[in-house]
């Protein structure tokens, strides 16, 4: 029963990076008081739906929620008075539409907790912080080596990503006199051993990490990750591409200190850095800050020189092509995963590609068929992180628009990389990126360039061959992932166009029929007039007839009644119409000729009038 368990938790795990589509169908009186019914779907094919019920005070512990990031928010005042007026009603659904159309449509507010809460609750009202904490105890149980501190808070913008203080044991006199054995073949040994390395099916740590005097000088986090929709990698060859990375050696890598996984998730703690990321430079944001308040509306933005966007930019295409030249992809490049460290760029991360989470820039690439293999994954990734560097803020669109404020040549980097022709035929590779004109140009100088390429000749990575294979059938199950994803994306994009177009045809036959309708009462309104005109001109004529001619007057009319009556009946008929005038036209003319006669002929033809 495990077994049938975990394939149906791995098959559905959640992709928190999918849009939610909302639609308040209706609002209903429950109680005395107004509950709005929430149509919800997840998704570009909008197959899975639900709805919620939500008061306007859920609205406002929303709103209290999300004030901290700063952005304003078009959320309606509260009314004390007259508010179950059906037209007070109707014009709150209505301002409460525009309200959660804008959180979802902002990505820094549809990703937070509230957020998510507040549309499906179903799938988030889970405690995710007891249950990180509680895998983290178990996994730093079996080892000994790490305390586990406080927590810091909702610092990242994943939702099932925490992060807490640790600090190493101090050391154990029993524990240092000998090594600790599990599962009789992996040997695990203290802190301060700085000649073993463990691993296991559960954790593993780095040489470096075990200098003491080191580690009590340097702060480290702890990070606890719950896997993604798209981990596809077994548990045993899982820890030992953690031990791999764990031992990884590279100048613009920062290698976890350590890393310990379960059925849940994986564990890694790493150095923190307290000037933050790049993009809390960007943002001039404090690292430990809320993520909605370093980020959701910043105080104050800095863009990089050119010198440094194209040194820290070819720093991170080096670190690139050496992944993929190992074989293994990096796949979530974005200014939160880079520090910088005296000029000197570190990816981190480094993880998240084997266990399966997300990209932060998912939802922009899904959009574009092109953009699936992993290599074009990071190439698309790099020209948002270029284009964020040059700019001082990030593209809020999946292409760039328009791209100004600076030199010629890096605005033909970026639209290489960004712009609508370039996703649509194809991105450059990393080689043809790293030899562009704009990084010779503003490049460091020769010496710095030839002390870097030898800092990167002696990088280690190391994969086992089947830890090769592994990642060789990951990579592949992940593209045809996304692949699938962006058909559908395709689908529903073509299906939007055609409903369009159909909407527009429809207004279109709709205008035209009612310009025909209008055209038709026009006519018949000139008609009836003159009809009107000329009786009074009969009637002038021959006023000396007495009231014969005002019987004969009389029984015109009432004819002319009953057939305009038919007509008006059969208007959509173009036909019927052709036949009323051309009668109306005869009966005219006859009656000026001699009114007795046309009575008697009008009597007859509307007789087979009425049996056409």
């Amino acid at each position: 029963m495990d077994i049938f368990g975990k394939r149906f938790e791995d098959e559905y795990r959640s992709d928190d990076t999918q849009e939610i589509n909302c639609i308040i169908e209706t609002a209903q009186e429950v109680n005395g008081h107004t509950e709005y019914l929430l149509r919800l779907s997840r998704g570009y094919l909008k197959q899975h739906t639900w709805r919620v019920l939500r008061r306007y005070n859920d609205f406002a512990d929303l709103q209290k929620h999300l004030s901290i990031s700063g952005i304003n928010l078009p959320l309606p005042g509260k009314k004390f008075f007259g508010n179950m007026r059906p037209d007070f009603i109707a014009e709150r659904r209505r301002e409460l539409q525009i309200y959660i159309n804008t959180v979802l449509m902002n990505p820094i507010l549809a990703s937070s907790l509230p957020a998510k809460r507040f549309v499906d609750p179903d799938s988030y009202s889970q405690s995710f912080h007891d249950q990180a904490v509680q895998n983290a105890l178990l996994c730093l149980r079996s080892e000994g080596l790490w305390s586990l501190g406080t927590t810091l808070g909702a610092i990242g913008w994943r939702l099932r990503k925490h992060y807490f203080k640790v600090t190493p044991k101090p050391p154990d006199s029993k524990s240092s006199s000998k090594a600790l054995v599990k599962s009789g073949s992996q040997t695990h040994a203290h802190v301060k051993q700085s000649s073993v390395t463990g691993s296991g099916s559960n954790g593993s740590k780095s040489d470096h990490a075990n200098d003491s005097s080191h580690t009590e000088a340097t702060e480290l986090v702890l990070e606890w990750l719950e896997y993604g929709p798209d981990k596809y990698i077994e548990d045993k060859e899982l820890g030992g591409i953690l031990k791999c990375l764990v031992n990884m050696q590279h100048p613009n890598i920062e290698s976890p200190k350590y890393a310990a996984h379960n059925e849940n998730g994986c564990l890694v703690i790493r150095k923190f850095h307290k000037h933050g990321s790049l993009k809390d430079i960007l943002c001039m944001a404090t690292p430990k800050n809320p993520f909605l308040s370093k980020y959701g509306n910043p105080k104050g933005r800095t863009a990089l020189s050119m010198k440094q966007v194209a040194i820290y930019g070819k720093q991170i295409l080096d670190v690139l092509i050496f992944l993929h030249s190992k074989g293994y992809p990096y796949g979530h490049l974005h200014s939160g995963n880079i520090v910088i460290v005296d000029d000197c760029v570190k990816l981190l991360d480094v993880e998240n590609y084997i266990l399966g989470v997300p990209s932060f820039y998912r939802p922009f690439f899904v959009q574009h068929g092109k953009i699936y293999k992993s290599e074009a994954i990071d190439v698309y990734c790099f020209g948002h992180i270029l284009f964020e560097m040059s700019m001082g803020y990030p593209m809020q669109e999946s292409v760039a628009r328009q791209i100004t404020d600076c030199p010629d040549v890096l605005k033909h980097l970026l639209e290489s990389i960004l712009s609508k022709e370039a996703c649509k035929s194809g991105l450059p590779s990393l080689e043809q990126l790293s030899n562009h004109e704009f990084f010779k140009e503003y490049s460091a100088s020769e010496t710095c360039r030839k002390s870097s390429e030898d800092d990167i000749a002696r990088s280690q990575f190391k994969l086992s061959i089947n830890a090769k294979e592994a990642i060789k059938l990951a990579i592949q199950k992940t593209e045809n992932r996304l692949r699938e994803e962006q058909k559908s994306v395709k689908n529903q994009k073509r299906i939007v166009r055609v409903q369009e177009l159909m909407s527009c045809e429809e207004e279109k036959r709709k205008s035209k029929h009612k310009a025909k309708q209008d055209h038709k009462q026009l006519k018949l309104k000139q008609q009836i007039s003159l009809q009107n005109s000329n009786g009074k001109v009969a009637l002038a004529s021959v006023g000396h007839g007495g009231g014969s001619i005002t019987e004969s007057s009389d029984t015109t009319s009432r004819s002319l009644n009953r057939m305009n009556s038919i007509i008006g009946n059969n208007d959509s008929q173009d036909m019927l119409h052709d036949i009323k005038l051309r009668r109306y036209l005869k009966f005219s003319c006859n009656y000026k000729k001699n009114p007795v006669d046309f009575e008697l002929e009008l009597t007859i033809d509307n007789m087979r009038f009425l049996y056409l």
